[in-house]
């Protein structure tokens, strides 16, 4: 059993939010090793006296999007969760705010309203948000972040996401360094206007602007989607047909990358590739091609979980001390251990709480 949470406002940086350590968690279904790479610590400090009421609970989920399946992951998590502990969730609301903040600002208001206990928040905007996490917290509701972040943490339970900007430079210096610091590269964003895309491309640019000679051709806003990387990618090899890189910060447009490059005639094994997330069809495509470059690091869904966990453990007065979630980074040589054969593709094993026959479940398979 593992016990951890993960906090943050800042790459790897002591913020002043409650930490409030969550129960013990079930492990990741996953039969891979725990970390291929150096621990990324996010840390926080208690500021606050936890409540000590008496379950069950009304938890208020208000999720910015369920655009891709990472993001469905994610609310399945929490659901999932819910269902397994009756004594600690009487009711969840989850609310879907579509990618659209205004909604999502109505969302938290609703669930201020209806009065539920706490409110667990994947905040579509780093700073629109805030006003209304204030008024939470004057209502009494307790509000704790999960996988995006909020830039006033002074109304904030607890802020639960990795350190992307983090992640992303370090993921976007082993590209130059593989590319010899010097070619034509596709960049393939997230979401825009969303904390975490904001994050990953501060990260990249670090990197980017004290190596000129690396080149961004194109840069497509394709969701962390397949699909939309698909086409972003031919549109963009269309018009720019000579390419040394793929800079994305999803795994899955990664694979749709290297997909629609090989079927255009690209020797993608000298075209190294980096991503952000760890799907399984993106590393079963990874198994079936293992020559090609490429790193990745493995994204978690279970963030969600860990946020529920810790607005209950303040609900029921128990609290704790920051600890760290090691930082899983795939490569070529340890891609196989992660990669799951059997499981559908539109699955996140390396960061779960879900049985796999719930994954299998939900994905549809």
């Amino acid at each position: 059993m593992k016990s951890a949470w993960l906090a943050r406002l800042g790459a790897l940086s002591l913020v002043p939010v409650l930490a409030i350590a969550c129960s013990s968690s079930t492990a990741s279904p996953s039969t891979a090793p725990a970390s291929a790479g150096a621990s990324a610590t996010a840390t926080a400090v208690a500021s606050a006296a936890a409540s000590g009421k008496t379950g069950p609970f009304v938890i208020g989920v208000s999720n910015d999007s369920v655009a891709n399946a990472f993001r469905v992951q994610m609310e399945n998590e929490i659901k999932y969760y819910a269902k397994q502990h009756p004594e600690l969730i009487s009711n969840l609301i989850v609310l879907d705010a579509g990618g659209d903040t205004n909604k999502q600002i109505s969302d938290v208001e609703d669930l201020i309203t209806r009065k539920v206990d706490a409110i667990v928040l994947s905040p579509n905007s780093s700073t629109a948000l805030n006003p209304a996490i204030a008024d939470a917290k004057a209502a009494g509701i307790p509000v704790a972040t999960y996988n995006m972040s909020v830039t006033d943490s002074t109304d904030v339970l607890v802020q639960v996401a990795p350190p992307f900007q983090q992640w992303e430079k370090d993921q976007t210096a082993w590209l130059v360094q593989q590319m010899g610091a010097t070619g034509n590269v596709i960049a393939l964003r997230g979401i825009a206007g969303t904390p975490v895309d904001a994050e990953e491309w501060a990260g990249a640019q670090e990197i980017l602007s004290a190596n000129p000679n690396v080149k961004i051709i194109c840069t497509e806003y394709a969701n962390w989607d397949y699909g939309a990387a698909k086409t972003a990618v031919q549109n963009c090899l269309a018009n720019h047909p000579t390419v040394n890189g793929i800079l994305s910060v999803g795994d899955a447009m990664t694979w749709a990358a290297g997909e629609v490059m090989a079927a255009q005639g690209y020797d993608i094994t000298k075209i190294p590739m980096i991503g952000i997330g760890g799907g399984n069809g993106a590393l079963k495509w990874w198994v079936k091609n293992p020559t090609i470059k490429a790193q990745m690091i493995g994204d978690r869904t279970d963030v969600a979980v860990i946020a529920t966990e810790d607005v209950l453990n303040f609900l029921q007065g128990k609290t704790g001390a920051a600890v760290s979630i090691p930082e899983t980074v795939i490569t070529t040589q340890n891609v196989s251990q992660y990669a799951q054969p059997s499981m559908p593709d539109a699955v996140w094993l390396v960061g779960t709480q879900l049985p796999l026959d719930v994954l299998k479940q939900e994905a549809g398979s």
